[in-house]
């Protein structure tokens, strides 16, 4: 995939790279929050209602921000 420069390269690589951490982090951020609940639920404790609600919907937020980007073949 060839990344648009818009006459300057080395700011939309930095760009895209930025952007490459950011999904990373966003996924970190997920499953460290994913494992909290998991270990409370498995030591039979009911987690805050406001933490379960707020990762789901951060999750589909960003994944449909994501679908967005993907273009059909």
């Amino acid at each position: 995939m060839q990344i648009p420069s818009y006459g300057a390269a080395p700011l939309s690589a930095t760009f895209l790279m930025i952007r490459a951490m950011q999904a990373v982090a966003m996924i970190t951020v997920i499953g460290i929050t994913a494992n909290f609940i998991n270990s409370m639920v498995s030591i039979n404790l009911e987690p805050p209602q406001e933490v379960v609600g707020t990762i789901a919907v951060v999750s589909s937020i960003w994944s449909s921000s994501e679908q967005q980007h993907i273009k059909p073949l």
